[in-house]
């Protein structure tokens, strides 16, 4: 398991703060349109779910990030790729749980990542109905509990996946990735799988709230965020071949140790390759 790394500092150049910002451009959009139950969704082409406030959100950001780092790139779930020329991509998710914030449920967030020379290395994020987020780098990483900044907690005491709190997004998308069989074989493992899924189950993961969270469909948007915080705080990220990976598309996150290794020997068999 690795622990913050030590490497040159990067020229950030506000990129940092500008990730707060973006967070808060997002919620504009997004809170406004919760509370007010104004969150009619319609079906893309992929089968995923889609909001005005999600379409919203995410032009009011690109917009944003045109106007004050005009040469990144952008890769975000609701629009197309933008190349850039400075060596900089931002990765966004303007809502992160769609289904949630669909049926007024507020286990949703707005996910920010950061690429430098395509390697994921700041993220954030927020649950805005829930007051709670984090965010950080690959050297340092923090919660936010109501919009206030608290240190990372003590890892909990290492456990077996007989032991486990196991978070996954639901049944479905195992359904969707063709992998029922890994979810079967996990839940009957498991000494506890809860659905708290999307954005939330990481967050409660870094929180120290639960063990072991593992998804089968991931974009670059789903996950990014987490990558450097991961390595920033001693979680182990991988793919379902146990394979560290920055964007696994099939991914287990966790404690690391036995528990990371016993849920990585029952998903082995179901692995896809990465590209």
């Amino acid at each position: 398991m690795n622990g913050p790394e030590q490497s040159p500092p990067l020229p950030w150049n506000g990129r940092l703060e500008a990730m707060e910002r973006l967070l808060e451009v997002a919620k504009s959009h997004t809170l406004p349109s919760f509370l007010a139950g104004q969150c009619e969704a319609s079906t893309k082409p992929d089968g995923t779910l889609v909001t005005q406030a999600d379409q919203a959100a995410e032009s009011a950001m690109r917009g944003w990030l045109r106007e004050h780092f005009p040469d990144d790139g952008v890769l975000g779930e609701e629009g197309p790729s933008e190349p850039g020329h400075s060596g900089w991509t931002w990765v966004l998710d303007p809502i992160d749980g769609t289904a949630s914030f669909r049926h007024q449920v507020p286990l949703w967030g707005t996910l920010v990542g950061l690429r430098h020379h395509e390697r994921p290395v700041a993220g954030a994020c927020e649950l805005p109905a829930l007051r709670l987020g984090a965010t950080g780098t690959c050297h340092e990483a923090h919660l936010l509990v109501e919009g206030h900044p608290q240190s990372m907690p003590a890892r909990p005491s290492p456990c077996r996946l007989h032991e486990a709190t196991l978070v996954t997004t639901g049944w479905d998308y195992f359904r969707m990735a063709g992998v029922e069989a890994a979810y079967a074989e996990l839940a009957h493992q498991a000494a506890r799988t809860k659905g708290w899924g999307d954005c939330y189950g990481l967050w409660l993961l870094l929180a120290g709230r639960v063990d072991v969270v593992v998804e089968p469909l991931l974009h670059p948007w789903d996950i990014e965020w987490l990558a450097p915080m991961a390595r920033a705080t001693g979680l182990k990220l991988t793919n379902w071949r146990g394979e560290n990976c920055d964007s696994p598309s099939q991914c287990i996150a966790s404690h690391g140790g036995a528990l990371h290794d016993d849920v990585t020997g029952i998903l082995q068999p179901h692995a896809h390759s990465e590209a």
